[in-house]
């Protein structure tokens, strides 16, 4: 019989059952502690949710969000993170689409009130409005709102799923990701063997709890591990320093690195110097900088994405460092990966490009209630169409290297708009723009960098000019373009389809 989170959680009440289990901005729980939340929640939550009753978890990172997660999936409930970044209107698709009988909120958030925000959301069905925050146990909650009765869950599109994440969904409406606990499980089991993680770790993690980066990364591995996660309610890269430094943090993932980053060397090395452990999902140039001017020895580039559950391919820390910053890791035993034409459909062989296709047991069964996205997901064989470009050598290590539908393709080759973007931001030291592709008379698409206004009046010929010392000359952006704004996702992804509409119907203002 399956493992659950029930029993890793019990397991380690056990063994250390006074060991911090967490810390939110130096607020903590022990493994005790955390356990009798957990069932003080249960308690809570049994009256209103049975075994299949989708509930959102509309949280900020708290002990709140934890304890009801780990309820939930002892209730056999379906847990609905949702972003703390959306807008009522956002919630009430999310709401719709789901099916969502209950909705836990905090009342008193960086200036909002989520529990008003979600009893005022317009869904077609009322859902119950429960008040949930760390200024009581969950023996405080409170009722805000009693939903539409009766209520009866429509089943769920697959056995055993136990969460269902929204995809931020960069070109169209978000999809519901179903997951399982045992494909959360596996995955962090993995992620524990991969980094390394023991008892006597101190894990350092800034992702939030309603990304697959927060519920899996940070808090299923912590469990499994037995180890303490450390981690804040809000980021700021100055003061999650600080705590590195406090709790000589030893692993971590990369959620954080860039800002940390941007903070220089000179300020952030110290308080990392116990940091030899981590993930990062980023360039060679960026992943090498990481290992050389900040001291994290163990760095490691990843991939995955919210249908594995978080991390697909990994590496361990003591692997060859030029393979672990270039490439992306390996799967796990059970996993498996190929490389297909996009046009034909023909699986390529070792080092040719291709999208990436997943099987294997960390893989969603799913997008709930979309069978044409299901069906667009699938092959006929059961692979995962993961719309990504990449190779795999023949020792099975994965080359990501863009999303396909981003991909510029200039008189014939083909050029990734992440490859451009981290040379800019050498060059230029900016934080915020964005490359993408525009039509060309001749050569079918050029590639174009779009960024803020307030970085418009920058000498873009001799960025240009820098930029031809570190890039093919078929990748230099011809153009530049200013915009007002990013178009986001709730993810903080940019819409480069969006991009590209706006410079279609000239609503950037050219620049070069």
């Amino acid at each position: 019989m399956a493992v659950t989170l029930s029993e890793v959680l019990a397991h380690d009440v056990r063994h250390h059952a006074d060991k911090v289990a967490v810390t939110l901005d130096d607020r903590g729980l022990t493994y005790a502690q955390l356990a009798r939340s957990v069932e003080e929640a249960r308690r809570f939550l049994a009256p209103h949710v049975g075994p299949g009753d989708r509930v959102a978890l509309w949280l900020p990172n708290s002990f709140a969000w934890i304890a009801a997660f780990l309820a939930l999936a002892s209730l056999k409930a379906v847990s609905v993170p949702v972003n703390t970044r959306l807008t009522t209107s956002e919630l009430a698709v999310i709401l719709d689409d789901a099916e969502v009988r209950v909705v836990l909120a905090d009342p008193a958030y960086r200036g909002r009130d989520y529990v008003a925000e979600a009893c005022e959301t317009r869904a077609a069905r009322l859902p119950t409005v429960i008040s949930a925050s760390d200024a009581s146990t969950p023996n405080g909650w409170t009722l805000a709102r009693s939903g539409a009765r009766p209520w009866v869950s429509s089943p769920m599109d697959a056995p055993d799923v136990f969460c269902i994440q929204y995809t931020s969904g960069t070109t169209s409406t978000p999809k519901g990701v179903m997951l399982t606990e045992a494909l959360y499980l596996q995955t962090a089991r993995h992620v524990v063997r991969c980094q390394m993680l023991t008892p006597n770790r101190s894990f350092m993690s800034a992702a939030p709890f309603f990304h697959c980066s927060g519920s899996m990364h940070a808090i299923t591995c912590t469990l499994l591990a037995g180890c303490s996660l450390h981690s804040v309610t809000a980021w700021d890269p100055e003061y999650f320093l600080s705590l590195i430094a406090r709790h000589r943090g030893e692993t971590g993932h990369g959620v954080f690195f860039r800002d940390i980053v941007a903070l220089g060397a000179e300020k952030a090395r110290g308080p990392l110097s116990t940091m030899k452990v981590a993930y990062d999902i980023g360039g060679p140039d960026f992943v090498r900088r990481l290992h050389g001017e900040f001291g994290i020895t163990g760095i490691c580039n990843i991939y995955g994405m919210t249908e594995t559950g978080g991390n697909f391919t990994m590496w361990f820390p003591d692997d060859d460092l030029d393979r672990r910053i270039v490439l992306n890791g390996r799967p796990q035993v059970g996993n498996r990966i190929r490389i297909v034409d996009p046009a034909s459909g023909a699986v390529l062989g070792p080092d040719q490009q291709g999208e990436i296709q997943m099987k294997g047991a960390t893989l969603t069964p799913g997008y709930y209630r979309r069978p044409e996205a299901n069906a667009a997901a699938f092959t006929a064989d059961g692979w995962f169409r993961s719309g990504d470009l990449g190779t795999l050598n023949a020792d099975n290590e994965l080359h990501f290297i863009a999303r396909l539908r981003d991909i510029v393709r200039v008189g014939g080759e083909n050029v990734s708009p992440v490859e451009v973007e981290l040379a800019v931001q050498v060059v230029t030291g900016l934080k915020e723009f964005s490359v993408i592709g525009v039509p060309d008379p001749r050569l079918g698409e050029v590639v174009a960098l779009v960024v803020l206004d307030a970085a418009a009046d920058g000498d873009w010929k001799a960025t240009q000019g820098e930029l031809a010392k570190r890039l093919a000359g078929f990748k230099l952006p011809r153009h530049v373009y200013a915009a007002a704004t990013m178009p986001m996702t709730a993810t903080n992804k940019v819409q480069r389809a969006t991009l590209q509409k706006w410079a279609r119907e000239g609503r950037l203002r050219r620049i070069v």
